[in-house]
């Protein structure tokens, strides 16, 4: 794979547990797991980072969209709350993702484009926009701030 592309490498600790490094970055590598009573719960299982991977590219994209616009917002706090039930077919899957993002223009005088942001903002996010066509995501922008 070229070093140029966003990239992973899983390496097993033992049974369920996996250290991920993320080659050429400059951050440490990260615990994942499955929870109990399948694995330990050493860290964040498939479906919860799944759920940080949406809610971290929509928080962004939200905060890049009223960058452009000009609009300050109040610091962001998001809610990310994942459905897990069986197919048609028996199998697990995630069947539904709620995204809450809780924040507010700083100036009321900006709301018509902050109100604008937050209709266009959806269509730019990376991962929402490939995600969301395997499961269902629903999201809102609520008054609120990072408290």
């Amino acid at each position: 794979m070229p070093p140029d592309l966003p990239s992973a490498e899983l390496t097993q600790v033992e049974h369920y547990e996996f250290s991920v490094a993320f080659p050429g970055a400059s951050y440490a590598a990260l615990r994942v797991d499955e929870a109990p009573p399948t694995g330990g719960d050493a860290g964040p299982n498939p479906v919860r980072t799944l759920a940080v991977s949406v809610g971290h590219c929509m928080s962004s994209t939200f905060v890049n969209t009223c960058e452009r616009a000009h609009v300050p917002i109040a610091p962001i706090r998001t809610t990310v709350r994942a459905t897990v039930g069986r197919n048609e077919k028996g199998r697990m899957r995630v069947t539904g993702l709620e995204v809450e993002i809780f924040t507010a223009p700083l100036d009321p005088a900006d709301r018509s484009r902050f109100e604008h942001c937050v209709e266009v903002f959806p269509d730019f996010c990376t991962v929402s926009g490939a995600v969301r066509a395997g499961i269902p995501i629903a999201h809102r922008v609520a008054p609120g701030d990072a408290r």
